[in-house]
């Protein structure tokens, strides 16, 4: 890493290093099952409509939100992962519009969407960019847009676990802007721990504005 180059630059190398080196711990190659579980027996709390992954990786839940009938905008910053992301959704037939970049470089004219999802963006852009994270949630979602998050679990944690967010956080960080529709416990997978990790599954909405 050059440390003469921009952070946004160091920032790029790192990502594109990971995959470059090969499977990173969060890459299982197949959909979340916590996302599959949500839209297969829970699929009248999300309305299909548009939605938004911010950081696809190689694209599995975004090819899978597109085949589950949402019309998908999927962000990633490493340019190795969305070419893998752009050869799956071809092999598997699925529409996905893939943004090669920076989410928090998204002009603030990008649009809104009826889902944002992440399955680990959370947790990394709050340790550094909490109110900037948040500001792009607002900015992306309007009155009734889901917001469904899938992240580590710090209240169920053990040594060997990833780093994640306490129940306490989720509500005092994420319920600025939205009111909470499920949170649930669960398992995250990796292809390095055959068990998984704890996790949360977080699912909210943007509240309707109150009127009369």
């Amino acid at each position: 890493m050059d440390p003469l180059k921009p952070p946004e630059a160091r920032q790029l190398d790192d990502w594109d290093r990971i995959y470059r080196e090969g499977l990173p711990p969060w890459e299982t190659g197949v959909p979340a099952r916590e996302l599959v579980r949500l839209l297969g027996e829970q699929a009248d709390l999300v309305p299909k409509g548009t939605a938004i992954e911010l950081g696809c990786g190689t694209g599995a839940d975004a090819v899978y939100l597109a085949k589950a009938g949402f019309d998908v905008t999927a962000v990633e910053i490493s340019p190795i992962a969305l070419e893998r992301a752009r050869a799956r959704a071809r092999l598997e037939n699925a529409a996905v519009h893939f943004v090669l970049g920076d989410i928090f470089d998204c002009p603030e004219t990008a649009g809104k969407y009826d889902l944002i999802y992440d399955a680990g963006f959370y947790e990394f852009a709050r340790r550094k960019k909490l109110s900037r994270f948040l500001d792009l949630l607002w900015r992306m979602t309007a009155p009734g847009s889901f917001y469904l998050t899938l992240v580590g679990n710090t209240d169920d944690s053990d040594e060997n676990s990833p780093p994640g967010v306490t129940q306490d956080e989720i509500h005092l960080e994420l319920g600025r802007l939205f009111e909470m529709v499920q949170l649930r416990s669960i398992r995250l997978e990796s292809p390095r721990h055959a068990a998984g990790y704890p996790g949360w599954s977080c699912l909210m909405r943007r509240p309707e504005p109150v009127t009369g």
